[in-house]
């Protein structure tokens, strides 16, 4: 895990459960991580420092549904992250997908 690495909280006994965000800072085995999406989708601007352990990379988790995978793509919009947006777009699969990407600066 490194700064900057998208990350969910596996902790089931942790408020934050399922909660999304990225990865400040690592000092093992501590890391802070900025929570952006709640596990019902809610966006939120959290700072929390936790173990490492409580974490896992948002690229291991293969089991997203389709309504997740949308708010993830709004969040990789918001966050003007292009390559997550078209890591997403392309899981995503099915039908057509505009790349709204186009006029992202990052």
């Amino acid at each position: 895990m490194q700064p900057g690495d998208w990350v969910r909280c596996v902790n089931v006994h942790h408020y934050v459960y399922g909660w999304l965000g990225y990865v400040e800072w690592t000092r093992p085995p501590e890391c802070s991580v900025v929570f952006t999406l709640t596990k019902d989708g809610r966006t939120v601007n959290q700072k929390r420092r936790m173990l490492i352990s409580e974490f896992v990379p948002v690229e291991e988790m293969n089991d997203w549904t389709s309504q997740e995978i949308e708010i993830l793509i709004n969040l990789a919009l918001d966050t003007r992250d292009k390559e997550w947006f078209q890591q997403l777009t392309s899981r995503k699969g099915g039908g057509r997908v505009d790349d709204p990407s186009e006029g992202l600066r990052v």
